[in-house]
């Protein structure tokens, strides 16, 4: 986002309640570094939930329920592969998909040897779980990030965005802050 500001943060937000934040870490990125704007989310309720019928209850979408926040900040976009990387240069970092050696891939996208295919993920067969898929090679071993470098990372756990946010100075937004914020009001 060049010189834009996002819907979010406009500058019309009243709410000054304090933000809960993370104080960063002595491996934390400098301020040049982590540059992802962040979005002032004011206190207030909405009802969480699977609003349209088509969640399962095993995803604890159900049932909708309302919830109460204080004010919050958030990134106002995705963290990309580019921010992503300078994060392992800095740290030397190695993620989840990394160590297993296998990750998730949409099958659409995948991107390697036939070997490397272990097969459908359980309930969800559009996804593929691919050996070599990570966040540098996103469909697999044959991929790479080529063309790729503004796009958001994928292949990231949640102990791997925790790491980044700590590195960043940041913190990950709670499932209920997450959802808040992605309904844009």
């Amino acid at each position: 986002m060049t010189g834009e500001t996002h819907p979010c943060c406009s500058p019309s937000r009243s709410d000054t309640a304090p933000v809960p934040r993370i104080t960063a870490s002595a491996t934390s990125a400098s301020p040049d570094e982590h540059r992802i704007e962040q979005c002032r989310i004011p206190a207030g309720s909405f009802v969480m939930g699977d609003s349209s019928g088509d969640g399962l209850a095993a995803d604890g979408e159900l049932p909708r329920h309302e919830v109460t926040l204080g004010a919050f900040e958030i990134d106002a976009t995705s963290v990309t592969n580019d921010q992503f990387a300078q994060f392992v240069r800095n740290t030397g970092y190695v993620t989840d998909a990394e160590r297993f050696g296998v990750s998730a891939v949409f099958h659409l996208l995948v991107a390697a040897p036939t070997a490397d295919i272990v097969g459908p993920t359980s309930g969800t067969p559009w996804w593929i779980g691919v050996r070599g898929a990570d966040w540098q090679h996103p469909g697999g071993q044959a991929s790479s990030l080529d063309d790729l470098l503004d796009h958001p990372v994928v292949h990231v756990s949640w102990n791997d965005a925790s790491a980044y946010a700590t590195w960043a100075g940041r913190r990950l937004p709670t499932e209920a802050e997450w959802e808040r914020a992605a309904r844009g009001g």
